[in-house]
């Protein structure tokens, strides 16, 4: 506040606010809140817990934060690189870096050169290593031997141990060895791995397509919307959605939904979907991965709730 202060000449006073019962626990989960006034000015500063999302989801959380109280939200950030700068600039997202940059487009704009380093990251998880982390979250421990881990998943000795290599290389793992047995550790409860890891998680889809479904189809898992359904209140879509290995098959379909009465929804998938799940619906975290970017904010408030019982402790 001082910095804001002695920046913008004016007074600023703070407290905290008054709605954070209204908001879904996965906002409540990612920030700290604090109501703040710029003279006459109202604001809502919020202080991330972890690593800020990706536009994109950051968006939708200022929309549903501001369908409470329509206030400017202003995040904290303890540091930010170049890029996230230009990114939260060209979406014109207020934020401040205290002691060295401050964007506040409802007031006035004060921006200094002082970046933290640019954070060189590990690619995007290959498909192998996404499946060994949702694993590893599934079984609710915090170490897993590998030889264990290769054989219920049906890796090889190479595949596994490049998918290891690529979860040590987040920093959020580490590795030991147990006689000739290799241990993989996560640095963190399973909830805060996962939102650590969202940098690196795709969306297990390669690509979508759509099939007649009066052909003999090949056993498939239910996903999307309708695996969706079927774990939450949310209603089923008018179009059946699967998911397949994207690798192993042979289906052919439309690009484009050509007769939603004779039609389902097939995503043909990096990785194949039984190797998480054998009861009939894809995994949880896959599913989570495939709906990401939905907007709707029924579908969110499902995933939260679906995903909440994932990081529950057996």
């Amino acid at each position: 506040m001082n910095y804001i202060e002695n920046i913008l000449g004016i007074k600023v006073d703070y407290q905290p606010w008054s709605h954070t019962e209204e908001l879904p626990y996965y906002l409540l989960d990612r920030y700290e809140f604090m109501q703040v006034t710029f003279e006459s000015v109202r604001a809502l500063f919020l202080y991330p817990k972890m690593e800020l999302d990706q536009l994109a989801s950051v968006k939708k959380q200022i929309a549903k934060i501001q369908k409470i109280e329509p206030i400017p939200v202003v995040f904290v950030l303890k540091n930010i690189s170049r890029s996230r700068m230009q990114y939260m600039l060209s979406a014109h997202i207020p934020f401040i870096v205290p002691d060295k940059q401050i964007y506040l487009p409802f007031m006035g704009i004060v921006l200094q050169n002082r970046f933290c380093a640019e954070i060189v990251k590990t690619e995007k998880l290959q498909p192998s290593a996404q499946v060994l982390f949702f694993y590893y979250i599934y079984r609710k421990k915090q170490q897993l031997y590998m030889s264990e881990a290769g054989k219920d998943l049906g890796f090889s000795g190479m595949t596994i141990t490049r998918a290891v290599r690529q979860l040590e290389q987040t920093s959020f793992f580490t590795t030991e060895k147990e006689g000739v047995q290799k241990i993989l550790t996560g640095k963190y409860n399973a909830h805060k791995l996962y939102n650590k890891m969202q940098p690196y998680l795709v969306s297990p889809i390669r690509k979508v397509i759509y099939v007649d479904k009066r052909i003999p189809l090949p056993r498939m898992q239910t996903a999307g919307l309708s695996a969706l359904s079927e774990m939450s209140m949310i209603n089923p879509p008018d179009t059946p959605c699967y998911a397949i290995n994207g690798k192993s098959s042979r289906l052919v379909g439309t690009d484009v939904l050509m007769d939603a009465s004779a039609q389902v929804k097939v995503e043909l998938w990096r990785y194949d979907p039984d190797i998480l799940s054998g009861n009939g619906q894809v995994d949880p975290l896959s599913l989570a991965m495939t709906l990401k970017d939905d907007s709707d904010e029924r579908i969110e408030e499902a995933v939260e709730e679906l995903l909440s019982k994932v990081w529950e402790v057996s």
